[in-house]
C-alpha cells in the first residue's frame, strides 16, 4: 500500500505541475525539464510515469 500511494503522490504532483506548465506555455515550449522541476522529480522520474511529452499531453487532455 505504501509504493501504491507514494505513485499516486507523484503522479498527483506531476499532473498538477504539467497543467500548470502547458497552461502558461505551448506545447512546443511547455519542456518536460519544468515540469520535472516543478513537480519536485527528475527528469528520468517524469519519463518513468509518462514515456514522452505527448503521452503526458494527451492523458492531460482526457483528465481535464
Amino acid at each position: 500500500n505504501e509504493k501504491f500511494f507514494a505513485f499516486q503522490k507523484k503522479s498527483h504532483q506531476i499532473i498538477n505541475a504539467a497543467i500548470e506548465v502547458f497552461s502558461k506555455y505551448d506545447y512546443k515550449h511547455a519542456s518536460t525539464d519544468l515540469i520535472a522541476a516543478k513537480a519536485g522529480i527528475s527528469k528520468g522520474s517524469l519519463f518513468y510515469y509518462f514515456h514522452n511529452k505527448k503521452e503526458l499531453y494527451l492523458y492531460l487532455y482526457d483528465y481535464i
